[in-house]
């Protein structure tokens, strides 16, 4: 009928997993934020429970409804899996040699554990949503002489290998963020990766990752894709400049060395 969703036409079985593991994580959304309201379930695991539903009814919901063919599926659920034993691994072998933290070291992870959600909060819903509405939209009839059916992105049609780049790409920087967020919900988990720079490296191969996906879905040109990466990396390395400036004006040394070149001057 008219009004139907196109992917409940093609492949019924699909549709419903989307949409029942979109609608836990909604309501297990909306359960998180009635128990933040409550100090009381602040200091349970509940919060925590239904923070975690909530991430896996998001991985379930991309891996129905960013794909018609169950292989990669599987492909885009496992990249979630791997990121979290790659975490765990890193931890493990990384913090042998380290001992307990100190209060300021504690205090001091707290604050980049701050910054780590709240791009990983961004990251997600960006790559979620374009791994949903892919970039030029949706096959709206069945082509019989290509074989595409109905619901098949339109990049896929015209470029099939930009658009595999593009949905591995999102699907990394998703599936990185989700992971993000729940090893940042437990402090025992969040604080020894934070110290081991494992969230770091994760943190950056998303963001490679979300610029990959812009690239090869935001344009048909090769050259245009090339642009955008060059543009990247020059604001990279602005970013990176910029942080040692302030990093070296910040130590005790250049302070006192400009104070001495003031009164000279004088």
């Amino acid at each position: 009928m008219a009004g139907d969703p196109i992917l409940l036409t093609v492949n019924a079985g699909r549709y419903k997993a989307f949409y029942y593991c979109n609608s836990v994580a909604f309501v297990a959304s909306l359960v998180a934020i009635i128990l933040v309201q409550s100090k009381v379930m602040l200091e349970t695991h509940v919060l925590e429970a239904a923070m975690v539903l909530d991430l896996f009814g998001l991985i379930g919901a991309y891996a129905a409804g960013s794909s018609r063919d169950l292989s990669t599926s599987i492909y885009a659920m496992a990249l979630a899996g791997a990121v979290l034993v790659y975490v765990v691994i890193h931890v493990v072998f990384f913090t042998l040699n380290h001992g307990d933290p100190t209060p300021e070291e504690i205090k001091s992870v707290d604050k980049r554990r701050k910054r780590l959600l709240l791009f990983a909060v961004l990251a997600a819903t960006i790559t979620y949503q374009a791994g949903l509405t892919p970039p030029g939209g949706v096959r709206l009839q069945d082509d019989g002489s290509s074989g595409h059916q109905a619901g098949d992105p339109v990049l896929f049609y015209n470029f099939p290998r930009r658009y595999t780049a593009f949905f591995y790409c999102n699907s990394v920087s998703f599936m990185l963020s989700i992971a993000l967020i729940i090893l940042l919900v437990n402090p025992h988990l969040y604080r020894p990766a934070i110290r081991s720079y494992a969230l770091a490296v994760c943190t950056g191969a998303g963001m490679f990752g979300l610029m990959g996906a812009y690239a090869a879905g935001s344009t048909q040109h090769l050259k245009t894709s090339i642009y955008i990466f060059v543009l990247g990396a020059v604001v990279l390395f602005v970013i990176a400049v910029l942080l040692l400036v302030f990093l070296e004006c910040g130590r005790p040394g250049y302070r006192i060395d400009c104070r001495t070149i003031k009164g000279g001057s004088r």
